[in-house]
């Protein structure tokens, strides 16, 4: 905690940690833009730019961090897996946060379905991707799942605890984690938000970030497997 506070009280710290972030969540951002027109021209060529927005720069960006900044793993919530609080407590921890993730998003898409107005969905549906053949569409859905999950949670819940204070991190958190899903139409954005905001609060609660990577890896496999249907 004393290390936590030294970042927020230190520009420099804070800075660093901030061009941490910028690469990864640039990519992520705009990739929009690129990911549909990569897929139609090759396969190959979409699964290259999506290692690297989801492992290159991202293991590029907290090396760096490491490595200039004395930022470690441990500083952004992936220390130990229990945390400090015993088996009990770490096993209540994780089926608390991966349950608000898992029926958090649910309630969040059925609350963003009673707005009015929309921009439609512009974004590539990573289902395209998943192939046909059972063997081959776990090692997808397990590759889709976990790297937007490690990567999106330090990015947008880890990292950013670090260099913003407490009272306005829940909202720029949430916001952030908002905007990478701006191709997927306003809904998904309102939706995003109102759980991305729940999640950093919940955050600067446990400090502990592998039960959101647990949570968020479980979400996403449900929403790559068509569970929520709306």
């Amino acid at each position: 905690m004393r290390w936590r506070a030294c970042v927020a009280d230190n520009n420099a710290a804070a800075r660093a940690v901030a061009w941490a972030i910028v690469p990864t969540a640039a990519l992520l951002t705009l990739n929009g833009f690129y990911l549909g027109a990569a897929f139609r021209a090759s396969e190959a060529l979409f699964w290259l730019l999506d290692v690297l927005q989801f492992v290159l720069v991202p293991l590029a960006s907290v090396w760096a961090l490491s490595r200039l900044s004395g930022v470690r793993p441990r500083h952004y919530g992936l220390g130990p897996l229990a945390g400090e609080d015993g088996p009990a407590m770490a096993v209540a921890t994780y089926a608390l946060v991966i349950g608000v993730y898992v029926y958090g998003y649910g309630l969040a898409k059925i609350l963003a379905l009673m707005l009015p107005w929309e921009w439609p969905a512009t974004a590539f549906f990573y289902t395209r991707a998943i192939p046909t053949h059972p063997g081959g569409a776990l090692a997808v859905l397990a590759y889709l799942s976990l790297t937007a999950a490690f990567v999106e949670e330090i990015m947008y819940r880890g990292l950013p605890a670090l260099a913003l204070r407490p009272d306005v991190y829940p909202l720029v958190s949430g916001a952030a984690f908002a905007l990478i899903h701006w191709e997927s139409g306003t809904r998904e954005v309102v939706a995003t938000f109102m759980l991305g905001v729940v999640l950093a609060a919940l955050y600067l609660r446990i400090r502990n970030l592998w039960p959101f990577v647990a949570g968020h890896a479980v979400t996403d496999m449900l929403a790559f497997t068509g569970t929520y249907g709306y």
